[in-house]
């Protein structure tokens, strides 16, 4: 004895699941306690308020609750391996809210809920309301008021029971009870063969079949539950001051015969002789024969119809001791003697002296005692007698049917009663009755396995082919393994079957072409029953009609038996897997798939073999998703947050994750004759969806060292650990699996995995779904103009996250939308849009426009030259991204040589010298770089030529068509022009192709506040004002350089070709489901980077791949000449260049960095030779 629970709430109710596993138990509190059955230790608990009913589905596998909740009328399901709530039911149709009772059907597939004013009935799987009842059912908070029974409902409602069929909610029937109180509890037999409702004072019984009343049971106490014995012989009330009262019912109780088994065997057998002879062989023995044995022999004598001898026998077992047997063996010998009423009067004095323990069963044998005496009316109006007062009565339905059958075989028409009779007898047998009718069957002679064979065929002849298998059946469990069936009852018995089992699966077969698919498989199933020697066929085409209704694991259970029955055979597999991958147990349908494939081609006939062909093996299909998976995620970030754990993955670890989810499963075990690569593409870009975060780095934020090992969940509270997590509940609440910080998803100790980030970073949130910024100071009742001044708006970093990302989320410091911005993409913003405008100086259309590559090269710079970082490094790190500087690596603590290698690399890889247009503080990398980005603070027009307008250049050309214009000279200058390479770095060394002419002494300069100003004469610039804070009159020489070269050629802008308008995921073709991938598309194209890339500084590069010059508009050779010439008598801002004193090379020079604009003009002096002649390519340090 074990006590599951103790405290001061009552236990309101208690329920057992079907498999004896669990027990529950509701608490007055409203907690229900569900606990193992075996070991009585409390497994968990469900919160429940106000308990009111508990009822454990068939399978055992849930539970549902009925309860009070918020003001509804509610029952819950709970999935009990989830120890979750899965369904919520609800009536909402009370004043008073209750459920009064939830009940399972008893095949699972239904709940049936009662409240005071409804019935309601539910789909068990996914909660839809099937039928709404209306009824006023007894208003008790006690789940006694509602019973299933098969496909009926029965209800207390106040003073009478009624029945619904819970297909159509119809009434069925319906009973009032003689009692002016109303129904309480209601309760069924194990078989169904009756039903009792009980009042506070009185239990009333009705045969179920024929809805008669049967004895009532009246208590002088209040009943408060009742309760039935298994074998239904026993009723239980439970009445006031915990008073249990046990009730027996009426039944048929047969007497025992009391011989050895050795005769008793024979009898069986129909031995009837040498059942005598053993009998009498123990009497011989015995000095005091007993009246059992007597009795036994005297049966057996009528059997043999010795109807004196059986006399003698009967009335001698009496006078030794009276006893059922012995006056029932005088009874059936005094009929056979045609004496009637005398054997009439031994029933009746059996009756007397022993109504008490087998009434009934004496009844019974008197009315078949009064069949035999030919009085077959009265006979059978007894048995109705009995019908109608003997609560378990199935065996009087039996004995009813075998009288009606013999009125048929005397040809008086009985038969269809004889059906009914039995159909009813069958609705309600249970196990119970097989002893007492095989015990009358001794004593009558009565063949009643005849009567069903009888029964069996008549039914079959009449179409009705499920119920006359239901009738074999029956007769088979009653005879069981009996030794003593005839041969003629063994051959009755394969012929029926093998004839039933043809009609049954030709009406399945019918039934599913026509799509009534549950008929179908219910004629299977009546087929499968039959035990047939070859069942495969038949459960290959249940397993179809299973699948048609979506009852997969029905149709999973017929595939593993045809497994079992023929393992070699494909078919079997092929139904596992088709079944499997419906029910989406995806690993198991895969597997099954290619044990499917490896059968097929392991059959010995060739026509199962060409089946392979057809066929596409999973391991196939796993490897292209990976490839697709591959190509991916490699261009997404090296690691991405899981917000459903919130631990970093790698992407090994990202595609083992993608892996282990039911969706690449599915798509393995769907894709069996070809290959879904538009379907694949879909679910794993789906799936690799991630989303980044925008922000200013603070203090203390998460690392990657400090996340590697725990779940960001879990980190401790702080600011900037509370940022990091938000932002991944909101990311994960927005149904994104992947988010990314730059704080934690950089392992900045690794420096290639470091270069990457900063390299691929535009590109990362270019591909990234959405952007979220958070703008730390800017709180929620913020207005319109926050965001310029915000902090975040002034960072180097945000500026390409903010160009790059198509959608972006602004957030404020407490995670509210940025002014309650309800538009999917706050990038389409007009506020955001204006505000951006005003930070950055340019058009939202200018800004959107940027694309990562050596485009627009002079308005990146300008934008990041107002931008501001904590290292002085980040100016040049943060543009790695945005100019796809793949070659420049990170090397944190160069300082300002940082920008230089980057404008070094942009150069090189342009040609583009605007980069060479600024004033100010030159750089230590290069003398023509500068040491700030703020230089590029403007516009580069400035330092280039002014654009000539195509009029006016129309007639400055005219002009030139005179005698003394040197065509020649003119286009052998625009030839040698056009043959010099565009401007290129080697190392920190700068090649650049220019007109440089060596200017003479410097006059007397004068001091300014900002450096010194110097003016010379007599140049081919005529007077030329220099401005800057270097002492010109140390240095030797000093050269003005005209490097605008792609201007006064009329160049078109260079485009780089790696980078330029490349979007960060190269589009996969537009494969339709039919087409394979090619190679070119699954293998791996080049990466961001390769692992032996060298991030030295910038080599020589060799001739061939020197930038080529630039590409020119097509005109003759002569215009273009003239053209150059028009452009060369253009002012322009000049570089001032100086020998540079490094002792190695004579020729190298370094840029003079000036204060304000040299802008100057070539004289008209100045000749097209003269500029011939000073065409150079310098090397500036």
């Amino acid at each position: 004895m074990a006590t599951l629970m103790e405290g001061r709430e009552h236990t309101w109710r208690a329920a057992v699941s079907k498999d004896g596993r669990w027990i529950a138990a509701g608490t007055q509190g409203g907690d229900v306690f569900v606990c193992d059955a075996t070991t009585y230790e409390r497994a968990f608990m469900l919160e429940v308020r106000d308990i009111t009913s508990l009822n454990f589905s068939p399978d055992s596998t849930r539970l549902v609750t009925g309860s009070v909740l918020m003001g509804n009328d509610t029952a819950i399901v709970w999935d009990l391996a989830l120890r979750k709530r899965v369904l919520t039911l609800r009536h909402d149709d009370t004043e008073i809210p209750a459920v009064l009772a939830a009940k399972y059907s008893p095949q699972g597939d239904r709940i049936a809920t009662s409240t005071s004013k409804s019935v309601r009935v539910w789909d068990s799987k996914d909660g839809r309301l099937l039928m709404d009842i209306k009824v006023d059912a007894t208003r008790r908070y006690h789940d006694g008021s509602l019973i299933w029974f098969n496909n009926h409902l029965f209800v207390a409602s106040y003073r009478t029971i009624k029945e619904f069929d819970a297909s159509t909610g119809s009434v069925v029937w319906e009973s009032p009870v003689s009692d002016s109180y109303d129904i309480e509890w209601i309760t069924l037999s194990r078989y169904g063969e009756f039903i009792a409702a009980s009042t506070r004072r009185t239990t009333t019984f009705w045969d179920t079949s024929t809805h008669t009343q049967l004895p009532f049971i009246q208590h002088p106490q209040d009943i408060r539950s009742i309760a039935l014995s298994p074998n239904d012989r026993l009723f239980a009330i439970g009445g006031r001051s915990g008073r249990i009262t046990i009730k027996s019912l009426l039944g048929i109780t047969e007497p025992d015969f009391r011989i050895d088994d050795t005769a008793f065997d024979s009898w069986k057998q129909d031995q009837f002789a040498n059942t005598d002879a053993l009998l009498t062989a123990t009497i011989t023995k015995s000095r005091e024969p007993s009246h059992h044995i007597l009795a036994s022999r005297a049966l057996v004598r009528a059997r043999l119809q010795k109807w004196d001898a059986a006399l003698v026998d009967a009335e001698m077992a009496i006078k030794i001791q009276p006893s059922v047997i012995g006056y029932t063996a005088k009874s059936i010998a005094l009929v056979g003697k045609g004496e009637g009423h005398e054997a009439y009067q031994a029933c009746d004095i059996a009756f007397e002296h022993f109504h008490s323990s087998h009434g009934n069963f004496i009844l019974l044998i008197k009315a078949i005692i009064v069949f035999m005496a030919g009085e077959h009316r009265d006979a059978i109006s007894r048995m109705d007698d009995l019908i109608s007062t003997v609560h378990l009565n199935s065996i009087c339905y039996v004995v009813q049917a075998y009288m009606y059958l013999l009125l048929d075989n005397l040809s008086m028409g009985r038969r269809d009663a004889a059906i009914q009779s039995f159909e009813r007898a069958r609705a309600k047998m249970g196990h119970h009755m097989d002893r007492t009718l095989f015990v009358v069957s001794l004593i009558s002679g009565w063949k009643f396995h005849k009567v069903q064979q009888h029964l069996c065929e008549d039914l079959h002849a009449a179409g009705r082919t499920k119920d006359a298998v239901d009738c074999f059946h029956e007769t088979a469990s009653e005879l069981g393994d009996e030794t003593y069936l005839h041969d003629e009852h063994l051959q009755w018995a394969r012929d029926f079957s093998q004839r039933s089992f043809k009609k049954l699966e030709l009406l399945g077969d019918k039934a599913v072409d026509t799509q009534q698919y549950d008929d179908g498989i219910s004629y299977y199933t009546t087929a499968l029953s039959l035990d047939p020697p070859s069942p495969q066929g038949i459960l290959i085409k249940r397993r179809k009609a299973f699948l048609a209704t979506e009852s997969w694991k029905r149709a999973l259970d017929d595939a593993n038996q045809v497994i079992t029955l023929v393992p070699s055979s494909p078919w079997g597999y092929e139904m596992k897997h088709v079944a499997s991958h419906r029910a989406a147990d995806y690993d198991n349908a895969a597997d099954a798939f290619e044990v499917m494939l490896s059968k097929m081609a392991e059959s010995p006939d060739p026509e199962v073999q060409q089946y392979c062909d057809q066929y596409i093996n999973p391991s196939s299909t796993r490897a292209t998703i990976r490839k697709i998976v591959q190509r991916t995620i490699r261009h997404s970030p090296r690691v991405l947050i899981d917000t459903n754990t919130g631990r970093l993955h790698d992407r090994a670890e990202q595609a083992s994750a993608f892996e282990s989810l039911p969706i690449f499963n599915e798509l393995v075990s769907s894709m069996t004759t070809r290959t879904n690569y538009v379907r694949i593409k879909r679910e794993v870009r789906q799936y690799f969806r991630y989303v980044m975060l925008s922000h200013r780095w603070e203090q203390n934020e998460p690392l990657f060292q400090h996340v590697i090992h725990v779940a960001v969940y879990d980190l401790d509270k702080s600011p900037t650990h509370d940022k990091l997590k938000t932002f991944c509940k909101i990311v994960r609440d927005a149904g994104f699996n992947w988010a990314w910080s730059d704080t934690c998803c950089i392992n900045k100790s690794d420096h290639f995995v470091l270069q990457e980030a900063l390299v691929a970073m535009f590109k990362w949130y270019q591909g990234s779904t959405i952007v979220i910024v958070f703008l730390r100071g800017v709180c929620s009742s913020s207005q319109r103009g926050a965001l310029v001044k915000s902090i975040w708006n002034t960072r180097a970093w945000t500026l390409q996250e903010y160009v790059a990302s198509k959608i972006i989320h602004f957030y404020t410091e407490d995670w509210t939308l940025y002014l309650n911005l309800q538009l999917p993409n706050h990038k389409e913003s007009p506020e955001v849009i204006s505000e951006m405008e005003d930070a950055t100086g340019i058009s939202a259309q200018q800004l959107m426009a940027l694309r990562p590559g050596l485009s627009s090269i002079r308005e990146k710079l300008r934008l990041a030259s107002t931008r501001q970082t904590t290292l002085v490094e980040d100016t040049a790190y943060s543009l790695l991204g945005i100019f796809s500087a793949t070659g420049v690596p990170a090397i944190y603590g160069e300082g300002e040589a940082a920008l230089g290698r980057l404008l070094a690399h942009v150069l090189t890889g342009s040609g583009d010298v605007s980069i060479l247009a600024w004033t100010g503080e030159s750089g230590g990398f290069n003398s023509c770089l500068p040491a700030h980005i703020t230089v590029f603070d403007g516009a580069a027009t400035s330092h280039l030529p002014p654009p000539i307008e195509e009029v006016e250049m129309e007639t400055i050309i005219a002009g030139l068509y005179t005698s003394s214009f040197d065509l020649d000279v003119a286009t052998r200058l625009y030839d040698h022009l056009n043959a010099l390479p565009a401007p290129w770095f080697a190392a920190s060394r700068m090649k650049l192709p220019c007109i440089a002419f060596e200017l003479p002494p410097l006059s007397q300069s004068h001091q300014t506040r900002s450096g010194r100003v110097y003016h010379v004469d007599n140049t081919p610039f005529g007077a030329v004002e220099i401005k800057t804070r270097h002492d010109l009159s140390r240095m030797k020489l000093l050269y003005l350089v005209y490097p605008w070269l792609d201007t006064i050629l009329d160049r078109e802008k260079m485009q780089s070709g790696a980078f330029i308008e490349d979007d960060v995921t190269p589009p996969l073709s537009a494969n339709t489901d039919d087409e394979e991938i090619s190679n070119e598309e699954i293998e791996d194209d080049e990466e961001f980077f390769d692992a032996n890339d060298d991030f030295s500084s910038l080599a020589v590069p060799e001739a061939s791949s020197l930038p080529t010059p630039l590409h020119m508009a097509p005109m003759d050779r002569e215009r273009r000449a003239r053209r150059l010439v028009a452009r060369l008598r253009q002012p322009f801002g000049a570089l001032l260049l100086t020998l540079a004193a490094t002792g190695r090379r004579a020729a190298d020079y370094r840029r003079v960095a000036a204060d304000s604009l040299i802008t100057v003009q070539f004289q008209e002096h100045v000749s097209l030779a003269d500029l011939l002649d000073n065409v150079r390519t310098l090397d500036v340090l």
